[in-house]
């Protein structure tokens, strides 16, 4: 029913005039006299030139579903050039009034109601429309994360439907989409910083990613195994920065102070610089943050108070280089260091711990893209690597001493070549290698230290091709990856040892089809497949599981999943509202689980797998400039389908992390309060039901609800002031299951703070 609503919406939209009309455009940088012939062409408008055209400098590039007015705007900025409709349809193109280009000045005021119909995605590696892509993604602008006071990926992840994670302290992340989450082998979501995939390092490791200037966060929900490789079963975050702005010099400083209720106090500073060294050819971006996190957790028997204090440092540089009008370079580096000595963001229920240890987490990530736009098509080239490390050191246990290194490599190749512009044939090809490595050491208590190494070496050739069917409204979608990883590893102690050499491969299919009853509505449905390698069994639950008289296997075999969905998307009264909803199911076969050997070991074993259906709905409407309303939701019943021997799980129980019933609401209010001078007041409530099972032992966590209110005033003159409150309802409840001690995830308590911004 919901389905059918939606494309009843869309299909009952009249048609706007000439000028508001969308279309598709791909028009490169260029002279203006052919930048107008290729709009022409792609919009289907004529126009009529007064003056020399030839005098006027090249134009930016173009592309993605406009606007037909929008478009041209963008073509003439800075031509000298104006346009008018005519009656008829025709476009006169004509000179301005002769003007001194203007001096430098502040960006507008950057809170500004979302054009719902021209998000812009790259979800299947090319540019279109968020509403024309027949998946389940949700892509959330620099704008919006600012707007809504997000201070990481997490948090971006929480306010998408179908999809949540938990922020762990200490540089660490769990993602959830789906359903599909698991505690063990390569991540199960796949996880980008721009082009850096990671993935295949044999543990679900989710860097946490600062949200200050980014470009955008995307959310593809279902299997992505077909463009985006192993790991992406339940789906594929990605984590985009700006791109260096190529005409002027901008700059951007932030400062804030918070403080916790019951715990201490945190800082922030943050800085952006666009520098332009070579008009319209060469420009450099680099940020720069520093936060010190307030802390809220005590010491339960020597009285230290907010020990879980955590200081965080970024920095990160991006350049681009035009050598041609077609060809474009894009280098990037982005370092991470966290430091969170006292632990993270585990307590009990008194928010207290007797025993944690400390975590220190460093990761650094670079990345080449190379980008030719050839005629109806772009060829792209990127070169990433990534290295992570976390050391963690304390007690595990109380008086049991814990010390432990994990240091991961990822470099990858990847070759894409897409179409560009509308065509009744659409495509992307490629093909990709993978290489990482991992090199784990640990010493528990007077258990041997054990050491371990694996490395995995992958391959892929991968196409999706889109074919619009006779009949314009159907389109149909085919997509396959062939993927194969060579995995070799060893586990030792001094004096045992076990060892992984096997090659795991997989073909990844994806089929779907979609029906546009209207320019702004989409219907589509979906079968896709999603796939991760096995890895390697520690020796140390080798040696200690036959001591308890439990077997455990040397190795895990790897998992798949196959999703089936249904759902559509529409745009309705004047643009102003849009709906989104799915319905899926999936069988996840194989998933790896733990087994309980000792209070701090555990195994590893491969179970029958799960069974996940579902549905998920976003809304957003927008009934002015000057008010807008966001509300999604998901149910996600996601159950083991076998008994697993020697431990919790029997069939039905929930997986691992995923919450049954999530949901979130905020509105947004916007008013201007004297000449260049408005005040935005923002709120939102997110809520999930109580996750049920823990890493091996334990009991069920507890329903979630929190609360938030951003209020800022915001100048034309560049700066503006906000404060706020993060956790209104102080939710203090086990954000994840707790463990038989009582320990799981908390949030931070009731938080304000305030923040001052300059902008040029």
């Amino acid at each position: 029913m919901l389905l059918l609503a939606l494309a009843s919406f869309g299909a009952a939209t009249h048609a706007q005039d000439r000028s508001r009309q969308s279309s598709t455009f791909s028009i490169r940088a260029q002279s203006l006299e052919d930048a107008l012939i290729a709009f022409s062409e792609q919009s289907g408008i004529q126009f009529v030139a007064i003056g020399d055209l030839k005098t006027a400098p090249r134009t930016p590039s173009v592309r993605g579903r406009l606007a037909n007015e929008d478009a041209l705007r963008l073509l003439l900025a800075r031509s000298g050039f104006g346009y008018a409709f005519r009656a008829n349809g025709v476009v006169t193109i004509s000179p301005e009034a002769a003007a001194p280009r203007p001096a430098p000045s502040p960006p507008p005021i950057a809170h500004v109601p979302t054009e719902l119909a021209t998000v812009q995605v790259t979800a299947r590696r090319r540019v279109e429309r968020s509403i024309d892509v027949p998946l389940a993604v949700t892509a959330l602008d620099g704008d919006q994360l600012d707007a809504m006071g997000i201070d990481n990926a997490a948090q971006a992840i929480d306010s998408v439907p179908g999809a949540s994670s938990v922020d762990v302290g200490g540089g660490f992340t769990q993602v959830q989409i789906r359903g599909v989450s698991s505690s063990l082998g390569g991540n199960d979501n796949g996880y980008y910083l721009d082009e850096i995939p990671f993935t295949g390092v044999t543990v679900p490791w989710h860097p946490d990613a600062r949200a200050f200037d980014l470009d955008r966060v995307e959310v593809l929900r279902g299997p992505q195994g077909t463009l985006f490789g192993e790991g992406s079963m339940g789906g594929t975050v990605r984590i985009l920065t700006h791109k260096p702005e190529l005409d002027r010099v901008a700059l951007r400083a932030q400062a804030g102070w918070s403080t916790a209720s019951g715990g201490g106090t945190g800082w922030t500073a943050k800085l952006m610089l666009n520098l332009p060294l070579l008009e319209d050819r060469f420009a450099i971006r680099a940020v720069a943050t520093d936060e010190s996190l307030p802390g809220w957790v005590d010491h339960a028997t020597d009285g230290r108070r907010d020990i879980n204090t955590q200081h965080v440092r970024t920095r990160r540089v991006r350049a681009t280089l035009l050598p041609t009008a077609r060809w474009q370079l894009d280098a990037a580096h982005w370092s991470y260091d966290s430091s969170a000595p006292g632990g993270g963001y585990a307590a009990n229920d008194d928010m207290q711990v007797s025993y944690y240890y400390g975590r220190n987490a460093d990761w650094t990530t670079s990345n080449l893209v190379s980008t030719y736009e050839a005629e109806g098509s772009t060829l792209t080239y990127t070169y990433a690597e990534a290295d992570l490390t976390q050391h963690q050191q304390g007690e595990i246990l109380p008086q049991t001493a814990y010390d432990s290194m994990i240091d991961i490599d990822v470099r990858t190749h990847e070759l894409r070549w897409s179409s560009t512009g509308p065509r009744t044939v659409s495509w992307t090809w490629g093909a990709y290698h993978r290489q990482a490595r991992r090199f784990d050491a640990s010493a528990i208590g007077d258990v041997t230290p054990s050491r371990s190494r694996q490395e995995n070496e992958g391959g892929a050739l991968f196409g999706d091709l889109t074919v619009q069917l006779p009949h314009p409204a159907w389109s149909v979608n085919f997509g396959l990856r062939y993927f194969q990883d060579q995995v070799s590893g060893v586990s030792l102690t001094r004096n045992a040892q076990t060892s992984l050499d096997e090659r795991f491969h997989s073909w990844n299919p994806r089929l779907g089809v979609s029906w546009k009853p209207a320019d702004d509505t989409t219907v589509y449905a979906s079968l896709a497949k999603g796939f991760r390698s096995g890895q390697l069994q520690p020796i140390t639950s080798l040696l200690l599981a036959e001591q308890a008289g439990i077997t455990l296997p040397t190795r895990i075999d790897s998992d798949r999943i196959v999703t089936a969905e249904l759902g559509a998307k529409a745009l309705a009264y004047g643009s102003r509202l849009l709906l989104e909803g799915a319905v899926f199911q999936s069988r996840w076969r194989d998933v790896p689980v733990r087994v309980p050997v000792t209070d701090v070991f555990n195994g590893l074993v491969n179970s029958d797998g799960a069974e996940i259906r579902g549905a998920e709905m976003g809304l957003t409407y927008q009934p002015s400039d000057r008010l807008s309303f966001q509300l999604e939701s998901a149910w996600i019943d996601a159950t083991y389908t076998a008994d697993v021997e020697g431990t919790a799980i029997t069939r039905g129980t929930p997986v691992y992390n995923a919450p049954r019933l999530t949901w979130s609401a905020s509105g947004e209010y916007h008013r201007t309060l004297a000449r260049g001078m408005q005040g935005v007041a923002r709120a939102g409530l997110r809520y999930h039901s109580a996750r049920q099972v823990s890493l091996t032992q334990g009991s069920p966590g507890d329903d979630i609800l929190s609360a938030n209110v951003r209020v800022s005033l915001e100048t034309t003159a560049g700066w503006s002031i906000t404060m706020y409150g993060d956790n209104l309802t102080n939710e203090q409840g086990s954000d994840d299951a707790r463990t038989t001690r009582g320990l799981a995830t908390r949030l931070r308590p009731r938080t304000l703070g305030v923040e001052l911004e300059v902008r040029y």
